[in-house]
């Protein structure tokens, strides 16, 4: 967990590469398989959440539309600052914020439509009818199209606010980015993990991704808010 306090870019880059590794060592020290076993039901075949109706429209459904509004409401409010005297100070911090929640789950889908790993459903030990693959880049023909985990990310993008209350040097903001972002990405990533739609390490890559993003994002608002008066960046803080 990243200290709760502003991080230069090379410090946030180190928790992705921690992020990284506990990924690669989910999926290279047979975790994976253990957890999707965990909630498969060699009886019947098949993954007994994966029929939940409940769970599909709480756990996935209902979960991504809230992201989506929140995305939607900083999208309102960045668009707002443009006029609005009272938004201006905030305006650079607003947009990085709304296009490091888009750009994550947008780059993780693009990746699997370039990935070859499959969802463990597919898989022949999980009753489908692929052989497991891993690696990354393959043609889209070959693409297992799982892999990050694409509901995860939607949850992890909530850590944009994380970086938004780096910006602003408020620890509350901090707080409550990393307690959402986590949250989210976590509760999301265990739901489609349960229904076999992902391996944990699936989810992991995505909160490397979407983490990345975000830092890369935020960085580049870094020179802007050098460029803000000092009185000014008093008073947004």
């Amino acid at each position: 967990m990243p200290a709760l306090a502003p991080s230069p870019l090379r410090d946030q880059l180190l928790v992705a590469v921690l992020l990284a590794t506990i990924a690669w060592g989910a999926d290279s020290s047979g975790l994976d398989q253990l957890l999707a076993n965990a909630a498969y039901d060699p009886v019947l075949q098949a993954f007994p959440a994966r029929g939940s109706n409940l769970l599909q429209l709480v756990g996935h459904r209902l979960a991504k539309s809230a992201v989506w509004i929140v995305w939607c409401l900083l999208l309102a409010t960045s668009i707002a600052s443009l006029r609005l005297t009272a938004l201006a100070r905030w305006r650079h911090v607003l947009w990085a914020t709304t296009a490091a929640m888009a750009a994550g789950p947008a780059v993780v889908t693009l990746l699997k439509l370039v990935t070859a790993q499959r969802c463990p459903w597919d898989l022949v030990e999980f009753g489908g009818h692929a052989v497991f693959r891993s690696g990354w880049l393959v043609s889209r023909a070959e693409a297992g199209r799982c892999f990050p985990g694409g509901h995860a990310s939607g949850g992890f993008s909530l850590l944009s606010i994380y970086f938004a209350g780096v910006a602003l040097d408020d620890a509350r903001l901090r707080v409550a980015g990393l307690l959402a972002g986590v949250g989210a990405g976590v509760a999301f990533g265990a739901v489609r993990m349960v229904q076999g739609a992902h391996f944990l390490s699936h989810n992991l890559w995505s909160a490397f991704v979407v983490w990345t993003v975000a830092a890369l994002i935020f960085a580049l608002l870094a020179p802007v808010r050098r460029a803000v008066p000092a009185a000014v960046r008093m008073r947004a803080a």
